[in-house]
């Protein structure tokens, strides 16, 4: 009798706050927790384990979500070498922009998991931005030298923010609206930065990590079974 095939996960951590944007992380969330749903239990697959992040217990999304959190902040900046996959959401900069100018931990949390030990081939560390989640990668310091995206009234404003927050005086960070941006390497090649455009523009990006994570017949398989017409990143 053969034995079960090993599955891997990828766990993500999906950092919310007061106010964070819903479809920004439970459009995501849905498209990374149907890979372990529709996966063939015959087959070895990397799934991805999810779990909620903030600095309280209980959030207010957008004034109109309550969630319960799975893990506090500080308990997480703790154990974030567990993370191969940490997701920002966006919200209205009135929100974001006190997160970024109090340097608070939901800044610093992305600062520690950019400065990791670079992680081995099988298990990539990726920080994913959705919207204004983007804010705090540049106020984080680490989108020098990178090509990024936002929401598309915000571009300029995350140009400001990398100009003040990231060593730009040999680099400068490139801001382009798209729907999403696979922009590499961070400097120092320990950790791999996706960000989105505006809201819906977070499946897109979903779709991308499956496509690259799991399997490109995984990702093309989920995008039937949610009805979403999403297309391939052009390399």
């Amino acid at each position: 009798m053969s034995s079960s095939p090993e599955h891997q996960y990828y766990k993500v951590g999906v950092l919310l706050f007061e106010k964070a944007d819903i479809l920004d992380f439970t459009g995501p969330m849905e498209v990374l927790s149907h890979v372990s749903h529709n996966r063939n239990p015959d087959e070895p697959v990397r799934m991805f384990k999810i779990e909620t992040i903030a600095r309280s217990s209980i959030i207010r999304a957008a004034s109109a979500l309550t969630v319960k959190v799975d893990t506090l902040l500080e308990d997480a900046v703790d154990r974030i070498a567990d993370f191969d996959i940490l997701l920002i959401p966006g919200a209205p900069p009135s929100v974001v922009q006190p997160l970024i100018e109090n340097n608070t931990l939901e800044v610093d949390i992305i600062r520690k998991f950019t400065q990791l030990p670079p992680p081995n081939s099988e298990r990539p560390r990726i920080v994913f931005s959705i919207c204004t989640g983007a804010f705090l990668l540049g106020a984080a310091g680490i989108l020098a030298g990178m090509t990024v995206t936002t929401h598309h009234r915000a571009v300029d404003a995350l140009r400001d923010i990398c100009a003040r927050f990231n060593d730009e005086s040999k680099l400068q960070t490139t801001v382009e609206h798209k729907r999403c941006i696979d922009g590499g390497h961070a400097m120092g090649g320990a950790v791999r930065v996706v960000t989105a455009g505006g809201i819906s523009s977070g499946l897109d990006a979903s779709f991308h990590l499956v496509h690259e994570l799991a399997s490109p017949d995984m990702a093309a398989f989920v995008s039937r079974v949610m009805e979403y017409d999403w297309t391939e990143l052009e390399k």
